[in-house]
Parts: C-alpha cells; structure tokens; sequence
C-alpha cells in the first residue's frame, strides 16, 4: 500500500499493512528556515518532499503552508480569521465595500468600510514567530470591539465572495500524489457562532456578550451563515476525498453547552453534505475534549485530527478512541511534549511508548500523528522509534 492507500483505507476502518504515521512537520521546518538552521538536504522542498526524507506520510491539511504567501493577495481578511492558500478548493473577494489594506512585511493593518461604520483589523507575523514555526498571522486587533460593530461586520461577511477553486485544490492534490492525503480546507471554525468566538472578537468580550447580548450574537451569526453555506458549497466541488471542517475544541473555551448548541449540529451538517457527495469530514479536535467527549458521536466525524491525549490533556489515547465513537477514526495520539528532552528523559520516553501501543488494542482506524505539530527541537531519534514500533505492531485488520 502507498501512504494515500493507507490513510484512506485506517479511516475507512478497513485492513492496512501498518499502520500509517503522518506527523504534521511544517512549524519544524519553516522554524528552521526561519533561524537558518535548516539541514541543507532539506532546502528547497516542498512537505511532499520532507516526509519523503523521514520516510513517512505526508500530513497535506488544508495546504503546503510552509508556500510562500503574497500578503496583499492572500491576507486583506486574516483579521477575520480567513485567508487564502493557492491549495484552498476557494478563493475569498470583498465585494462592493471600500478596504485599504497594507503591510509592511509583518504587520497587516486591513480597513474596511461600511454604511454601518469602519471596521479596522490588525495582525502579525514576524521574524520571531517565524523562527517558532509561525505561518499564520495573529490577530492583534479583532474587527469586534464592542457590540456596536456587530452591524458592520454582519455587513462584511454578506458582501464576501467565495469562488470555487476545484483546479487549485487539483493541483496541491496532484503535488502531494500517493505521499499523503491531501485534505481540502474548509473552515477553520466550525460554525457561524464559532468564528464569532474564535476569531472576530476577544474572547473574554465573547463571554460577557454570551451572557449580556446573547440574541444579539445569535443575529449576528445567523447573517453570517449564508458565507458558511457559500464555503461548503464550494468544498463540494472540489475532489477532495476528505475535506477539513472546524478546529480548536476545548471544554473551556468550547464548553460542552455551547459545543452542543453552537458546534456539534453544524459539524452534523457538514457531514450529511460530505457524505451525500461520497466524501469524509476532518475536524481538528486538539484541546482539552475530556468533557466534550459524550457530544462528539452525534457530529458524524469520520477522522477526528491532532487528537492529544495526556500527559498534555487528561484523557489516555483509549479513552479518546472510546469516547469519539466507533466510527470515528482518530489521527494524532502523541503529544509534541513527549518529543522533547527538556521535558521527558530518554528511558520515560521509552516507557512512554511501550504504554502508548499497548493502549492501541488492533489499532484499526487510527492515524498516529503529534499534536498537533512537531516542534522545532524535536528530538528525531525519537521520530525513529515510533517509526520501528509501527513496524514491530505489524498490519491491522479491517473491523
């Protein structure tokens, strides 16, 4: 079997010779090229061809971020949490309203007007968070400052243009071949209410707006759902077998009340359009999910991503196996902490990774993987070790 066979196949539950191991390597690598430490072998190569040299899978979710980017074409809405990649199935234009953007190569300052007022929005990314691995600007200044914006940014959202790009997923499809599973990007955040949490505000403005304007935010995200449509519908066209939709779960921040209103029904819906058009929906579940666990099989996931179990959450791997449903496959399982001499000796290590296969019983459905990225001072013998266990675990059986 090739890498692609194999994913697809642990996803579907079905037999595969070894297990496949897929550790997600741009932060390592763009930390490296950030710092100029970079092993020369690994110059000029796409993620296809790093996970060639370490002899693994290709972890290809959402794009090959580590593709330079033009900010003026692809960040004028990083302060909306939304960009664009030339991987992405789509491409997002503001439509019909004013907006300045400028950059001075690390700072990103987008204005935007509207009849209801100007939003400003400003994010960063410089040299220092390059040389940690960085790819995505941070957002410095959210568009919501208070509930008075909720207006104007209701207004940008409705005059955002999604155009299908089934020919630029093709092609980063086609660069990652049988090294890996290309996922086709949806949207970071799982639903309209969501991004309103996740991105457009800060987040302890959020908690006081849940309490004191709640009607008033579920308004705002009810106009937003038309764009989350819009993103879908252009998601479907793609040929993505499995398609990236929601990340960042947490039982604090995404308490399961909330995971259950706002989060779970939309996942639900997703899913039943995937399925409909014969393809598989990823969700990045990387925090703490102890408590959001009883909510996850009711989502229709079929490959939850960048699980991580303890010692960084307080669920074992077989709990979160257990607790995601039968159905769901998982990928990840080991924490990037486990990875770092700083922070666990060689002969725990050891005893880490033995406690780790044993947990795994047939190891059906399951993608290992770190969570959610290997950090840039890995140590790489530890790489190797995994790798031999794999190989020592033998094939898997279908269920």
């Amino acid at each position: 079997m090739n890498h692609k066979e194999r994913m697809l196949a642990a996803i579907r539950k079905e037999a595969v010779d070894r297990i496949p191991w897929a550790p997600r390597m741009d932060l390592w690598y763009i930390a490296h090229k950030a710092r100029g430490t970079l092993p020369q072998e690994f110059e000029n190569l796409d993620m296809a061809g790093i996970a060639d040299k370490f002899n693994m899978a290709c972890h290809a979710v959402g794009a090959d971020y580590t593709l330079y980017r033009n900010p003026e074409e692809h960040f004028p809405l990083t302060g909306f949490v939304l960009d664009t990649h030339p991987d992405y199935p789509y491409r997002l234009e503001l439509e019909g309203l004013p907006m300045e953007f400028s950059s001075d190569g690390e700072n990103f300052t987008t204005i935007i007007t509207t009849p209801a007022g100007e939003i400003t929005t400003h994010a960063v990314l410089n040299q220092e968070m390059k040389e940690n691995g960085i790819s995505y600007p941070f957002v410095k200044s959210h568009p919501i400052k208070s509930p008075d914006d909720f207006e104007a940014v209701a207004q940008i959202f409705e005059h955002i243009k999604v155009i299908p790009t089934p020919q630029g997923y093709k092609q980063f499809q086609n660069r990652i071949g049988d090294k890996g599973l290309a996922v086709g990007l949806g949207l970071i955040s799982a639903s309209p209410m969501h991004i309103i949490l996740h991105g457009l505000m800060p987040m302890e403005m959020f908690f006081r707006a849940w309490g004191q304007h709640r009607d008033k935010l579920k308004k705002l995200a009810s106009r937003i759902e038309p764009f989350f449509e819009s993103v879908l519908s252009a998601v479907l066209q793609c040929d993505a077998e499995v398609v990236f939709w929601g990340a960042n779960y947490d039982q604090n921040t995404t308490w399961p009340p909330f995971f259950k209103e706002e989060i779970a029904p939309w996942l639900a819906r997703v899913s039943k359009r995937l399925r409909e058009k014969g393809k598989l929906l990823l969700t990045h579940t990387d925090g703490e999910n102890k408590a959001l666990l009883p909510l996850y099989p009711s989502c229709g996931i079929d490959v939850a991503e960048s699980v991580c179990p303890a010692p960084m959450t307080r669920c074992t791997l077989k709990e979160i196996r257990t607790g995601m449903g039968k159905e769901t496959a998982i990928w990840g399982g080991i924490p990037s902490i486990v990875l770092l001499d700083a922070h666990m000796k060689e002969d725990e290590f050891d005893t880490y990774l033995a406690g780790l296969f044993r947990e795994m019983d047939s190891g059906r459905g399951l993608i290992l993987g770190v969570s959610d990225n290997v950090p840039p001072e890995v140590n790489l013998t530890r790489m190797e070790k995994i790798k031999s266990e794999i190989d020592r675990f033998g094939p898997v059986q279908s269920r």
